[in-house]
């Protein structure tokens, strides 16, 4: 997935617990471009969504009536005039903190009751991807992205250590589904095969499927299947459940799925991290790393590397996600995140923001630390997905890679014959080659996009004409 060009905004939202909110970080800039009351009381969690919309869970206060999830817009002064005074009102900076009610970006509160501690946007992308090469017949065809590209379900999924699961529109914050927890809920990551990872504190896991989770009465009906892990060993027996749980495998607050649809958990107490495989064979399923963390955040970037807190040692453990070997950076942390340019982000309780940029060799110790990059000036109490990066990068969205082609010396001719590549791409996914030409780096820009190729399923060397493309510029 090319982050660079999705639809993603590059920000960080680190719940502040005594505003109680949340902060926005422009990650251009390393600024803070807003901070923001919630509905909630005890922020603690947030969650992303591929339009760059941030949901803010909150946890029990004392007397239990400030839970639920509050939803943030992340247009600033772009947003909507919601009381229609003919002005966008929103928070601007660092000393710019609205009331709850009067910032025009806070768009929705739900309140659900419970201790809310698990946050997970959801977005269902409106076409059938396996079935986007039908149709082409090897000739250039004028292509529409937003038909490939769109998603137009998004849905946010909250839970708590109250045993309940909300599912919720994520346009208007109504609760569609409400239903009993296989867990106890500290954390939540979604997979991209609709499975909804649940984190509890101690030696448990579990799962919901969303896929066959549709509907009220179907799934709260559903039996939750229970299963012991041992060593190395989780049987095979709760896959096809609706809902299940895992005990014997000890981990922390700590829960993300890497790109290869691996669930991380932190350890707990102090101890490695542990990798589950729910595509492997049963008799291998569980690894532990051989560095230890304890507790905290944890997050997966795009470079086979895990990321994850040691709360008590003031570290942030960097785990090789094949090998489960890596190094123990010394920084403060609490929570974990990873941003569209691969920089990792530790997010220390006392309201500091530190930045880990790795290198480009393999070696764990290969980075460049950035102490205090960001001070909140307020409680960074934060687990979970703060930049929806994690969570695209384990979804099935499709993601795409866009080159410029300039033209040969002015002394030259610039023509454009075949389009060549060399396809590596897991099994189950496809492949979409678009191209478009213009006269000028201009003209490029407005100029429509043809398909030239496209491979279900992906994979090997091949080379299409492309002869009939004129311009000196070209895209792919």
């Amino acid at each position: 997935i090319d982050m660079q060009s999705s639809k993603l905004s590059n920000n960080l939202w680190v719940a502040d617990t005594n505003l109680p909110g949340v902060v926005k970080i422009d990650l251009s800039t390393m600024k803070i471009a807003g901070r923001y009351r919630t509905g909630g009381s005890y922020t603690s969690r947030t969650t992303v969504n591929s339009l760059g919309e941030a949901f803010v869970g909150a946890r029990k206060d004392g007397t239990g009536t400030k839970t639920g999830v509050t939803k943030i817009l992340p247009q600033g002064a772009k947003c909507v005039d919601t009381n229609k005074d003919g002005t966008v009102t929103s928070s601007t900076g660092a000393s710019d903190v609205k009331a709850y009610g009067q910032d025009d970006c806070v768009s929705w509160h739900v309140n659900t009751g419970g201790d809310i501690r698990g946050l997970a946007a959801q977005d269902i992308p409106g076409l059938n991807h396996a079935n986007a090469c039908k149709g082409f017949t090897g000739e250039s065809k004028e292509f529409d992205p937003k038909k490939v590209m769109a998603i137009d379900l998004h849905y946010v999924w909250i839970g708590g250590v109250h045993g309940k699961v909300y599912k919720l529109d994520a346009a208007t914050g109504k609760v569609l589904l409400t239903l009993t927890s296989p867990v106890q809920v500290y954390g939540m990551a979604l997979s991209g095969d609709g499975k909804l990872w649940l984190g509890a504190a101690g030696t448990i896991f579990g799962f919901i499927d969303t896929n066959k989770c549709t509907d009220q009465t179907t799934c709260e009906a559903a039996a939750t299947c229970k299963a012991t892990c041992t060593s190395q060993t989780c049987p095979a027996t709760c896959d096809a459940a609706v809902k299940a749980v895992y005990s014997g495998a000890p981990g922390g607050y700590g829960i993300t799925v890497d790109y290869k649809k691996r669930v991380w958990r932190s350890g707990y107490p102090a101890g490695p991290a542990f990798r589950y495989d729910p595509n492997g064979p049963a008799a291998s399923r569980l690894a532990f790393s051989t560095v230890t963390t304890y507790g905290g955040g944890i997050g997966a970037d795009a470079s086979g590397w895990v990321w994850a807190s040691h709360l008590s040692a003031n570290t942030v453990a960097r785990i090789h996600a094949d090998k489960m070997s890596g190094a123990s950076i010394s920084v403060p942390s609490k929570g974990i995140a990873v941003d569209i340019k691969g920089r990792i982000f530790s997010v220390e309780y006392a309201g500091k923001v530190h930045m880990i940029v790795p290198g480009v060799t393999s070696s764990p110790t290969d980075f460049k630390l950035t102490k205090d990059a960001v001070t909140l000036n307020g409680v960074a109490y934060a687990y979970s997905d703060m930049t929806g990066v994690q969570t695209r990068l384990a979804s099935g969205e499709p993601g795409w890679y866009r080159e410029i082609f300039s033209p040969c010396p002015a002394k030259s001719t610039t023509e454009f014959r075949f389009l060549s590549w060399d396809v590596e791409a897991p099994t189950g996914t496809w492949i979409m080659f678009n191209m478009r030409s213009a006269d000028s780096a201009a003209a490029l820009k407005t100029s429509p996009w043809y398909t030239v190729a496209c491979l279900n399923p992906p994979g090997g060397k091949g080379r299409v004409k492309v002869s009939t493309f004129k311009g000196s510029h070209a895209e792919v």
